[in-house]
């Protein structure tokens, strides 16, 4: 299990600055706006069952403070934002020794000579779900979580093929850390390149390759990824998108695969109500695995109100680890709401439920999540919030036999400057 130490964890807002400092020097004298945003926020939370047990659940309160700063930077090409917090807590009946937090991101983007050569650099310092099928972070403090690193570095350069096209070719450098646990690291290097055509307006034409190398710990792979697409913006709220590919997988071991990937959704704003479907192909980043296929598909609903929003989604997925032959099948219902009670007060309201079908392990098939809450405006630099979270992983839907079950109650002042 790979730990980092307090010199790795303070080394990341530094490293951060540094780029900065590197970009502010090397750029032309040009007048840059600055806006930085200091806050701390301070919340109790009650937990009745902290690590998630089935048996012998531990309660305990949980003491938070979180300060944080964030700073934005724009003008002359250059765009910039730079956030990071420490987050404190206290167990008061010693569950778990005071623990003390970070996350740290950043993003900015430079372009020369009109937007023909453009840099991309983007580092976030987070935790994140060591199962990719069920992001528990939103809803536990220490639960199968892992701290992740991910740097990104893209040079690319935008060449104007003629008045309605462009091609842009570049490299892209993704390193991937892990602490906490026994996830992979891994340092991918891609190569791309991208042509595109606007046949009349809101209608683009596109065709692409890339070729990457990603190296893990103990092995690696080579990737080709060929594609075609198109997008077509009809009108405010309406329009639709396609992106259909192959990729082949070459990886050190001699094991060779080649499988078709698309990326295709619609959306269409009926007035009353927007409605959105879709269904995608993608790698997503899994802590436990070299590649992980993600294959989705999704329908939402949405529509906004003179002081509110609702939206509900159903998705089907299935998390298939390239090397491994049954896939990890889930489908979600989820519904999410806020609605302005008064200025100064917003409730808000989110139910979900998933079955999770997996190949290998011990999930829970079943996960049930409540919140319900309030935010309340105590100034323009102050609010108060309140919430309580409703958690139960169940085996069977309608029995909580050997179910785990967990209520939190959250308290929360946020103060900004």
């Amino acid at each position: 299990m790979k730990t980092p130490n307090k010199r790795e964890i303070f080394l990341l807002p530094l490293q951060m600055a540094i780029v900065c400092t590197v970009v502010f020097v090397t750029m032309p004298a040009v007048a840059l706006d600055f806006k930085l945003v200091p806050s701390v926020s301070l919340s109790e939370e009650y937990n009745d069952n902290l690590f998630q047990d089935a048996e012998g659940a531990r309660a305990d309160f949980v003491t938070r403070v979180q300060p944080s700063i964030g700073a934005q930077v724009r003008g002359g090409g250059f765009n910039c934002d730079l956030s990071y917090g420490l987050d404190y807590r206290n167990y008061a009946r010693h569950s778990r020794d005071d623990e003390f937090d970070h996350r740290a991101a950043f993003k900015s983007d430079l372009n020369f000579r009109e937007g023909f050569f453009r840099i991309d650099l983007r580092d976030t310092y987070s935790r994140v779900s060591l199962n990719v099928a069920r992001d528990v972070v939103s809803e536990s403090l220490v639960v199968n979580q892992t701290l992740q690193n991910v740097a990104y570095i893209s040079p690319y350069l935008t060449w104007r093929v003629s008045a309605n096209s462009t091609l842009k070719t570049g490299y892209r450098y993704v390193d991937t850390r892990y602490w906490d646990s026994d996830g992979i690291d891994k340092m991918e290097h891609d190569v791309f390149t991208e042509f595109s055509r606007e046949i009349r307006t809101g209608l683009v034409l596109s065709a692409g390759y890339n070729f990457a190398r990603t190296d893990a710990d103990t092995t690696g792979f080579y990737r080709h990824d060929v594609y075609g697409g198109l997008k077509y913006d009809i009108d405010r709220g309406t329009f639709l998108y396609g992106k259909i590919g192959n990729n082949w997988h070459s990886f050190d071991n001699g094991f060779d695969t080649s499988d078709l990937f698309w990326d295709a959704g619609a959306s269409r704003d009926f007035g009353f109500i927007v409605v959105a479907l879709g269904t995608r192909v993608q790698y997503t980043e899994d802590p436990e695995t070299l590649s992980t296929r993600d294959t989705s598909y999704y329908a939402t609903l949405s529509r906004a109100f003179p002081r509110g929003a609702a939206s509900f989604i159903c998705s089907y997925s299935e998390y298939e680890e390239i090397e491994l032959a049954q896939p990890d099948r889930k489908v979600l219902l989820a519904a999410t709401g806020n609605y302005e009670l008064r200025p100064d007060l917003m409730l808000k309201l989110s139910l979900s439920g998933d079955r999770l079908n997996q190949s290998e392990g011990t999930e829970y098939p079943y996960h049930l999540y409540g919140n319900f809450g309030f935010d309340y405006a105590l100034s323009k630099q102050a609010a108060l919030g309140v919430n309580y979270s409703r958690i139960s992983y169940r085996n069977k839907l309608d029995s909580s036999e050997g179910s785990t079950d967990v209520n939190r109650f959250i308290a929360e002042v946020r103060l900004s400057l």
